[in-house]
This record gives structure tokens, sequence and C-alpha cells, in this order.
């Protein structure tokens, strides 16, 4: 936008010249933004020359298929911010599928609005709860809403202009509602990053229509060769799906959803309480009590100092199983790790513990079955790329399955069936959207390596569950699964 120009036709309307840094501002946001919106350091926020087509846009339909980390929520601040000044009497909707995508952008866009004073000043009511609603004197009103089961929160509303955030983790039935609730003539900008899927998102990215935009991780001033290896150490290689997607925003080769996040959420019982701890280096941890007797499994996923370790308790009660407990821990050693499980096991008395058999679960397994034989017949460490017999054919051969998948079907066979219950934790609910698998040319499903801690977590419950219940049942024995030795490091 050539500014100057801009300025010679205000002042040929007769904008006098005091009124012309405010016109100005609104005509251009990378202006606005220069006047509005400061830097940690005070200094006004400079726009990237990358940023600044997609900034200046008044394109009807605008589309983002990008990395993480480039500047996408940072875009949709100042536009929701400019859009309170300069379109009165208009309604904009900022919609994603999850509380965890929601909450964070939401707040963001809380704190402009309350920092700005010209939009302070304005502002004559702000509400959080059951939704984000804002609304302002010059008639602007804004809508934030996560879509909520099969879209349900999207029905019903009427807006000028949709702004999606985290496309990628929406569902077709909450496209669905969204697509439905644009006014004719409104716009649509939605930012994702690609997880392998070809659901709407992928399909959006293809429309020639609509303006199109890709910026690679890699396209940020910081980005540096150090933080490169790292990315591409953390999720396998440059050729795996996660850096395709989450470094380069490309598809990539086509992969599936592991989970119907609608199942997901038929199986949230929001009256549920959400009892979940976050416990961080030497926080004390005094271990809650059950509320009621029962047969008690404790699911671990654990991690050390990069990855957060997750451990969930499930009761038992048939035909249900019901996860009443969350207790989180970042970067805590494997002698602390160790010290939490027992102080929960001292407190639930559990029936069985499934712990993931990679190299940290395998040290803390090891520690805790130098305890004795009672830790021994308790702890169940399952290594996920080994195959374990799950019952006995019509032959009488076993029925050999790869851990990993068949704790999965586990998962998914009980939200199905409706016998599993969540309490609402947004940070599960973010997993479950967004977990993904493709399948390899020998037929073996690949999981995406990504954030799925709570879902191994799970995935280890209901196994330990499922084995101690098939021990139980009359009818043919199902074989355990297979366990690594434990050795110490140089054993």
């Amino acid at each position: 936008m050539n500014l100057n120009r801009l300025r010679r036709r205000l002042r040929d309307r007769g904008v006098p010249p005091e009124g012309l840094d405010h016109w100005l501002a609104m005509a251009s946001r990378e202006e606005f933004t220069r006047q509005h919106f400061a830097t940690s350091g005070s200094a006004p926020w400079q726009v990237r020359d990358y940023q600044r087509e997609s900034l200046e846009s008044r394109a009807p339909r605008k589309v983002h298929c990008d990395g993480r980390d480039v500047g996408k929520t940072t875009e949709i601040e100042i536009t929701v911010c400019w859009a309170a000044l300069a379109c009165p009497g208009r309604e904009m909707l900022v919609a994603t599928q999850c509380e965890n995508h929601l909450y964070p952008l939401m707040h963001r866009i809380c704190r402009r609005f309350e920092t700005i004073p010209l939009i302070a000043s304005s502002m004559i009511e702000m509400r959080r709860t059951p939704s984000w609603h804002f609304r302002f004197a010059n008639g602007f009103t804004l809508w934030g809403r996560i879509a909520g089961p099969r879209g349900v929160n999207f029905q019903g509303m009427h807006v000028d202009w949709q702004v999606v955030d985290e496309a990628q983790e929406l569902t077709e039935t909450a496209w669905g509602e969204l697509l439905q609730a644009l006014n004719a003539g409104g716009r649509r900008w939605v930012y994702g990053v690609p997880n392998g899927l070809r659901n709407s998102f992928h399909r959006m990215t293809q429309d020639r229509s609509a303006v199109q935009f890709n910026w690679p991780s890699t396209i940020h001033p910081d980005y540096s060769p150090e933080k490169d290896a790292e990315l591409v150490r953390l999720y396998g290689g440059k050729d795996s799906p996660g850096y395709i997607h989450r470094v380069l925003g490309l598809h990539g080769e086509p992969a599936r959803g592991v989970f119907l996040l609608d199942d997901y959420q038929a199986c949230i019982d929001p009256a549920l309480p959400v009892a979940s701890l976050v416990l961080r280096g030497d926080d004390p941890f005094d271990p809650p009590l059950p509320e009621q007797p029962g047969r008690y499994y404790l699911g671990c996923d654990l991690g050390y100092a990069r990855d957060p370790s997750e451990f969930v308790v499930y009761r038992d009660a048939p035909p249900h199983l019901v996860n009443v407990l969350r207790v989180r821990l970042e970067g805590v050693n494997y002698a602390r790790q160790e010290d939490i499980i027992v102080a929960l096991d001292r407190a639930w008395g559990f029936t069985a513990i499934g712990i993931d058999a990679g190299n940290n679960g395998r040290a803390v397994t090891h520690r805790l079955m130098t305890r004795g034989e009672a830790w021994c017949a308790k702890v169940h460490a399952f290594e996920f790329g080994s195959v374990i017999d799950a019952g006995i054919l019509p032959d009488g051969t076993p029925a050999r399955r790869r851990t990993k998948e068949f704790m999965t079907d586990l998962l998914r066979t009980r939200m199905a069936e409706r016998t599993l219950v969540f309490p609402a934790l947004p940070d599960r609910e973010a997993e479950y959207a967004s977990h993904t698998c493709t399948t390899d040319a020998q037929g073996r499903v690949r999981y995406d390596k990504g954030d799925d801690h709570l879902i191994d977590a799970d995935r280890c419950a209901l196994l330990v569950q499922y084995l101690d219940s098939a021990e139980l049942a009359p009818g043919p024995a199902v074989m355990p699964p297979l366990v690594l030795p434990f050795r110490m490091p140089g054993g």
C-alpha cells in the first residue's frame, strides 16, 4: 500500500491534517500495527517482509498452510484489533476446534483490547464464559468459540468475518456448521499447520479462488541451523511427517486420524471433576486420595528433561472405565518419578501399573522392580514396538497383534461403545484431535511423532486393565504381552 498516495487522496477529500494519522492507520494494517503494537522491549512492532502481503490482504477468502512459529497468531491479533475499529456494525468470529487452541489466542486478543487506549475506551461489554464475547460502542461484535461436539457451538451464528485458527484440527461436522455461519459477502480467513489428513482444510489449501500462503518455519529470521538440527532429531529426519508438516508447512504423504474426535467428545462427562495436577522439578507432592473404593489402574508415559511425564489413574466401574486423576511432571528426574509412583500407589492401592517401556520408562521400571516381588507382579512395562498375544484363535494358535496398535484399538473400541469416561481436559482433547498415522508398504501402522504423552499413558492404562480383566474372566487365557528385559545402563 502506497501511504504517500493515500495521504494525498485523503487531503484531496478534505480530511484535516490532525485526522490523517487516524485514517492512515485504518487504511494500512501495517501502520495501525506500528502505532498500537509494541514488542516486549516497548519498541514498535515491525512487520516482517514475508508478512506484509498477507497482513494487508483484503481477500474474501484467504488460507494459510504454514509451519509452526511464523507469526500466524500475531497476524490474527492485529486483524481482530484493526477490525474492532475499522468495521463498525460488523460481527467477527474467531473459531478453533479445541479449548487449548482458543484460550491462549483469546487471552492475547483480550490483553490487546485492554492495553490499546483507542479500543479500551470503546469497549462496552466483555464476557469470557460461556464463550468469549466483546461488544463495542461502534457496533462491532467479536465472538470466540470452540466447535463443541459436532460443531454445535457454531449453530445459529451469522457473522461477517470468520477467522479460523488451527484449522487442520476441525472435524468435518464442525466445518459443516461453520461454513453455514458466514453471511453472504463475508470473509473467511483460515490458518493451519498441515497434518497429512485430506480433510476440509486440505481442500481449502487447494482452492485456487482463495488467496494462498505458505510460510515454512525456516522463514523466521531467528531460525538457525542449530534449531533445524534439533527439529530434525526430534521429528526423526527431514523426510519425516512431523518435519514436513510442522516445519515446512507442507501436506506430505496422506495420513489418517487415529481417533474419531466425535467419539472422544461423546465420552466426556462435564460433571466429572477435573483432577489434574502439574509438578515441576522438586515441587512437593501430596497425592489426593480416592473418593470411593474400587479397582484402580495407573498408566504412565515417562519423560525426563525435554519431554514431560504423564500419569493417568482409572477406576474400573463396569462397564465403564473412568479417568479420575491426571498428574503431569515437567523436568522431573528418574528417582523422583519413582517416588511419585510409589506415593500414588500408597494412596490408591493400584491393581496394576502400566508403563511405556521407552528409555525413560525402562529405567524407572527397573528401579520399581528392585523393590520386591509385589512390585514385580504389579508393574507391567510395555514395549510399544513389540507384539502381544491377544487371545487364542479358533485353531488354537495365538492371535498376535502389535502392542501399540492393540492398545490403540482398545481406546477406539471403548470410545465407540461409550464405555470410557473422561473429564473435560483440554490438553487431552488437543492430543486426540491431532494424532495421525500412516501405513507403510508392509502394512505396518506408523504413528506420527508429536505431543501424544497423555494418549500413551491412556494406552498403558487400558492395556493393563484389559490384561487384568482377561485374567479374571472365564474362558481362554490371554497371553501376557512381551516385556523387555530390564538392565541398568552398562549392565
